[in-house]
């Protein structure tokens, strides 16, 4: 019987990603491809200047932490660059995978389009010396890479007149879902209890925004203002239901001088998230603009109607059987929208035929897709 192979005979692939944290999608994103690279052969380490070291171990990977610059501003990011650079020099990965804020001559994973947002938020280009936008424009500007790996074509489409890359540099990779948490049967188990506790009537419609944070990046403000027009074309009808970790006071103050802000529900993030997806009748994220979105991924995988943003990357899901379901910013068409998918009593069989359209993108899905991607790196190609 042969000897097993020693770890240190197995090729070496890195991580780079600034910090990691339980909770964020792209630490999730981080652990998935430590995953995927260790299913393909490789040793794996995580090089991170914040995080704990215990996350990464229960990933099947190896914790490197490199020194952090203490003072806050665009160097802070090319330090870290720098510290990913001159590691990788002494230990020479096979593979190096960037999150952004690290040159690599492999692949890197974007998350985020920092001019566009700026453009679509604030209406304005970012300040020269913007700490995100430097680093992002070095990175992209280089060259070294062989691939980037973005969250939506609405971000390759971005890149490709931002920075000048061919179709063949870029590669489209929707985050998944956890099709273990996020179903029909799970978010809606005991749902009209759960509604209950939130106070929302028997009789009553409840239409939701769910985000992590950042407000007005997800146009919280553009929601309240949907729920007045819905709540003149349904009085007395429907809840809404914020969740996010941000400052509500001016929605309140704003839902509070249109008179509805009895008819609001505030969380800051919560656990059992897919409860409050069942609870819901509508989904909504009228972002200004969402790379992505997972949100509305799993709103889907439970059943529940969405209604997107064109600005938001994961439209680019539904945009072919639900065209419908995506909207430009008119608050007045948002809330006509929801009205008539509401009195119309569509949202049981919208919900089953989306909830049936996301198990395409279950992270088993995308798994599959990333370890492919990977292999092929390897390869060449």
């Amino acid at each position: 019987m042969p000897s097993p192979t020693p770890p240190n005979q197995f090729p070496l692939a890195a991580i780079a990603i600034r910090q990691i944290a339980k909770s964020t999608g792209t630490t999730r994103n981080a652990f998935e491809q430590a995953a995927a690279l260790k299913e393909l052969g490789y040793r794996v380490v995580i090089l991170t200047e914040r995080g704990k070291p215990e996350l990464t171990r229960q990933a099947g990977a190896g914790f490197v932490r490199l020194r952090r610059w203490p003072f806050k501003g665009p160097f802070r990011r090319f330090w870290f660059n720098r510290r990913v650079q001159a590691w990788c020099k002494r230990h020479r990965p096979a593979l190096l995978v960037s999150h952004g804020d690290a040159e690599s001559q492999d692949i890197v994973y974007m998350h985020n389009c920092v001019h566009l947002a700026s453009q679509q938020i604030h209406g304005r280009a970012l300040p020269k010396g913007h700490e995100v936008a430097a680093i992002h424009d070095h990175v992209l500007s280089q060259g070294r890479f062989k691939r980037i790996a973005v969250n939506s074509r609405m971000m390759a489409n971005d890149f490709k007149h931002r920075y000048g890359l061919a179709s063949h540099q870029l590669e489209v990779s929707y985050p998944g879902y956890d099709p273990v948490q996020f179903t029909p049967i799970k978010a809606r188990k005991e749902r009209d209890a759960f509604r209950k506790t939130l106070g929302v009537g028997e009789h009553e419609f409840l239409i939701g925004l769910i985000t992590s944070g950042n407000f007005k990046k997800r146009n919280v403000a553009g929601f309240v203002e949907i729920a007045g027009l819905l709540s003149r074309r349904l009085p007395d009808q429907c809840r809404f239901l914020v969740i996010g970790k941000d400052d509500a006071s001016p929605y309140k103050q704003q839902a509070e001088k249109l008179g509805i802000s009895d008819r609001f529900i505030w969380h800051s993030t919560v656990p059992d998230i897919e409860h409050f997806y069942g609870a819901l009748d509508v989904f909504t994220l009228p972002a200004h603009i969402e790379e992505f979105g997972r949100v509305a991924l799993e709103a889907m995988a439970c059943g529940t109607p969405v209604l997107l943003s064109a600005w938001v990357g994961a439209a680019e899901l539904i945009e072919k059987e639900f065209p419908d379901l995506i909207l430009d910013d008119d608050s007045d068409a948002w809330a006509s929208r929801i009205a008539k998918l509401l009195v119309n009593g569509e949202q049981e069989e919208l919900g089953s035929r989306l909830a049936n359209l996301a198990t395409h993108y279950s992270h088993q899905e995308q798994y599959k897709k990333l370890k492919a991607s990977f292999q092929s790196l390897a390869d060449g190609s």
